[in-house]
């Protein structure tokens, strides 16, 4: 705990890092956002499709569409930030020793969708223990009901911000899932103004994708996914090979 306490986001230095990640390979960002957000949309709008449909079969084939539809963009976007997390400035040197780049991908898109479902079966678990909860005070004190909503959803969204860093993390070290989030969760707690400042920072840079009639998004994600991977390239405190690597080469 204490060497990830000591752990410092490089907030400072983020976005020039980015800068130089992004223009290494431009056409590769893009190209890969392009296929995650059509893979998204596209399945969506199927799934939409299917759902509004009287019968009862192409209504369930809709639900499963919408599901499929949340899992096939993990691909490209484990792949965006893979890399995004290779043409930053101070990557890892390919090593003859590692797994070549196909099942290394193979190997973090399954630690990827076992972190995923980890994550939303807790999401689940904690939004249901909030709901019954609220329900069995509901007839006894709107008031603790409320409150018993209140806090949860708090927890929940602390929870959230929480494992902001999981994914690239797990991506960045090889981790397993629950080590990325356990990462993740402590290096959140001893950055937590830094970490706020990086939510800004890619609700901000999103936002203006968003405001671009949507293409913006092309630039803004692959960004973001930028942003996030130099994050997970932490300082310690006190070490002169820290300091030497703040800044990008």
């Amino acid at each position: 705990l204490a060497s990830i306490s000591a752990e410092r986001l490089p907030i400072a230095t983020i976005i020039p890092r980015a800068w130089i990640g992004f223009r290494k390979a431009p056409w590769s960002f893009i190209g890969l956002t392009a296929l995650m957000l059509i893979s998204l949309m596209g399945l969506g709008v199927i799934a939409r499709d299917l759902q509004l449909s009287s019968n009862r079969f192409l209504h369930y084939a809709g639900d499963f569409v919408l599901v499929i539809a949340v899992l096939i963009p993990l691909a490209p976007l484990l792949a965006l930030l893979q890399l995004a997390d290779e043409h930053l400035p101070g990557g890892l040197e390919s090593d003859p020793k590692q797994p070549t780049a196909r099942r290394r991908f193979l190997w973090l898109l399954k630690q990827t969708c076992g972190l995923v479902v980890l994550e939303v079966l807790i999401g689940i678990g904690g939004i249901s223990s909030i709901r019954l909860l609220s329900q069995f005070l509901a007839p006894h004190s709107g008031v603790l009901a409320s409150l018993v909503i209140v806090l949860g959803g708090v927890g929940i969204a602390i929870w959230m911000i929480g494992q902001l860093l999981s994914v690239p993390l797990l991506i960045h070290h090889g981790y397993r899932p629950l080590r990325a989030m356990e990462h993740s969760r402590k290096l959140v707690q001893a950055n937590r103004l830094k970490v706020m400042a990086l939510l800004g920072l890619l609700l901000g840079i999103n936002l203006l994708g968003l405001m671009a009639a949507s293409l913006g998004l092309l630039f803004s994600l692959p960004f973001s996914a930028l942003l996030l991977m130099a994050s997970c390239r932490t300082q310690t405190s006190w070490r002169s090979e820290s300091r030497r690597n703040m800044l990008p080469t």
